[in-house]
């Protein structure tokens, strides 16, 4: 049973966490906190103890406690990993969370994890639970629960509470959904006198707070004063998206503006110092500014943990994480003429192009001017990574090696065809066990399993459609069908225009319908780039015609009314 935020003070810390119930104590407190629900931990514990995760869990804890880090690890992640990406979320459940939502979270939600065990407290865990952003969807809803889970029982969070004294696979998970509030400014306030000789220290930045420069504000607590500030270049922000936090730029005019009014320092530390009083002391609390009406709200706040931040288990665990082998050199180098490993294809840039462009190579090389690659995995060469390029790795339909492949999720997705559609959930099990850090793109060749793009997009994050394949079954309409059905349900989707010649009118259907990207041939990039370019500015001026009219319509329709 779903339960709200106000009923939450009623219910036990085991069934709704720290987290929640600690916010809980916010918005009574009179302080104003984003639309919440919370999944009792009663319902989490049924769901992972029914298909054996939490026994995996356990596999895996006694495993770290063991004197030496051993390949043992690495499978036992993987595999518990693997089991809780493809967790099947009760029909039940999800129906009641969208229920419970409807109407009061529209665009996205953000979902936290609200863990307790004895003796832990919400701050201990700081840094090593991560929250997961997504639509107000079914679909949204399972992949927010599944990404959650993962996080929590990550290895280097499992090591912080071995560290703490607690088993993981005896932790109460409650998961917290949440309206996510679009940022004007956001940040941190501690409370903490005793450290801060009588101070507040209030953290902010436009956007949302994470690795970003930030200004600070040191505010007395007897006089609310502001004794001290500090202000930073902040050339970016970060803002709240379905595909997570995405940075954009700051006008230049802001760069140096503080990201905080006075008054609203000053309130923010009072808030600070009010719930010190509940919470107690040292007090970390993480607000947010809402966009447009300037509304502060109280995200979370909790007693500051002044427990060593590393210890024993976790920097086990950072060291594994640090190693290459296992996390992953590949283990059979593939042969690269080394001639290939020289070139440089120099292409001349068109124009801005806000599409993402991947190029479709067949030996490592270096391409100027493109987003990225399309590559074979028996290609690949992982000493000539680029660290600014996104790579789209084709496996082979029935890859079977033991391959990790290394680089950041967000720059590092496994492409994989599956002919056979009936086998797509088995298939993904095996590619989460096989590259459990990296997102998976299905490639759509044709417009039958284009029309499946509502369930695969539970296992895979992209697709890439077969352009070419699908124009020449059905021409242009069955085109512009594919990429408007697949983009309304995939994270994002690729057009695919190698081997085929397409000129620039479809090319703007296929940025109509919401194709993020392009790949294409290497040997085309110039002539390809130009095509993108000219039907990006007929898109482009088409929506500026577009919205003009509208603006004359409705002036017309407004001094006819007067």
């Amino acid at each position: 049973m779903i339960v709200k935020m106000d009923e939450s003070l009623a219910r036990s810390e085991v069934s709704v966490g720290l987290k929640a119930m600690n916010l809980a104590k916010v918005k009574e407190a009179g302080i104003d906190v984003p639309f919440t629900i919370i999944v009792p931990s009663e319902d989490i514990s049924n769901l992972l103890s029914k298909c054996g995760i939490r026994h995996k869990v356990f596999m895996l804890s006694r495993a770290l406690l063991d004197k030496e880090i051993q390949d043992k690890v690495r499978e036992l992640e993987r595999d518990l990993r693997s089991s809780i990406l493809s967790l099947t979320i009760p029909e039940e459940l999800v129906s009641e969370i969208l229920d419970s939502i409807s109407g009061n979270i529209g665009k996205i939600s953000v979902a936290r994890p609200s863990p307790y065990a004895p003796e832990l407290r919400d701050g201990d865990l700081k840094g090593r639970m991560s929250v997961w952003y997504d639509e107000p969807t079914r679909r949204g809803i399972i992949r927010s629960i599944q990404r959650v889970i993962s996080g929590v029982f990550s290895l280097r969070s499992m090591a912080r509470l071995l560290d703490l004294g607690i088993y993981p696979e005896d932790m109460d998970l409650a998961i917290i959904f949440q309206k996510a509030i679009f940022p004007r400014s956001s940040g941190l306030a501690i409370c903490c006198p005793a450290r801060r000789k009588n101070e507040i220290l209030v953290e902010s930045t436009w956007g949302i707070m994470d690795s970003v420069p930030k200004d600070r504000f040191r505010i007395s607590i007897d006089l609310m004063d502001i004794v001290e500030s500090e202000l930073s270049e902040k050339k970016v922000k970060l803002i709240p998206s379905t595909q997570g936090l995405r940075e954009v730029e700051v006008p230049h005019d802001l760069w140096m503006e503080p990201s905080l009014r006075g008054d609203e320092a000053k309130n923010i530390a009072r808030i600070s110092s009010e719930l010190s009083l509940t919470l107690g002391t040292p007090t970390l609390m993480e607000w947010i500014i809402q966009e447009g009406s300037n509304s502060l709200f109280v995200i979370q706040a909790h007693r500051e943990s002044e427990r060593p931040p590393i210890k024993t288990v976790e920097k086990k665990v950072l060291r594994l994480l640090e190693e290459k082998v296992g996390y992953g050199e590949i283990s059979k180098k593939p042969e690269v003429r080394e001639k290939s490993i020289e070139n440089l294809i120099e292409v001349p840039q068109i124009g801005p192009i806000a599409s993402k462009i991947l190029v479709k190579l067949e030996e490592m090389v270096r391409v100027e001017n493109v987003d990225g690659y399309l590559v074979n995995v028996e290609n690949l060469r992982e000493d000539l990574l680029e660290e600014d390029k996104i790579y789209l790795v084709l496996v082979p339909p029935d890859w079977k090696g033991q391959v990790n492949i290394t680089g950041e999720g967000d720059r590092m997705k496994v492409l994989v065809e599956i002919p056979d559609l009936k086998r797509v959930r088995e298939r993904a099990l095996q590619l989460y066990s096989l590259f459990p850090s990296h997102g998976l793109v299905i490639y759509l060749r044709n417009a039958g399993s284009v029309l499946l793009s509502e369930s695969l997009s539970e296992f895979f994050e992209g697709a890439l459609l077969d352009i070419g394949n699908i124009f020449e079954f059905g021409g242009e309409d069955a085109v512009k069908a594919s990429i408007t059905l697949s983009s309304s349900y995939f994270d994002y989707v690729i057009a695919d225009l190698t081997g085929i010649g397409i000129k620039a009118d479809i090319i703007e259907g296929l940025i109509d319908g919401g194709a993020e990207g392009f790949c294409i041939d290497e040997r085309r990039v110039s002539r390809l780039l130009g095509e993108v370019s000219r039907a990006e500015m007929r898109y482009l001026l088409r929506k500026i015609r577009e919205l003009s009219y509208y603006l004359r319509t409705l002036h017309k329709g407004s001094e006819e009314g007067d």
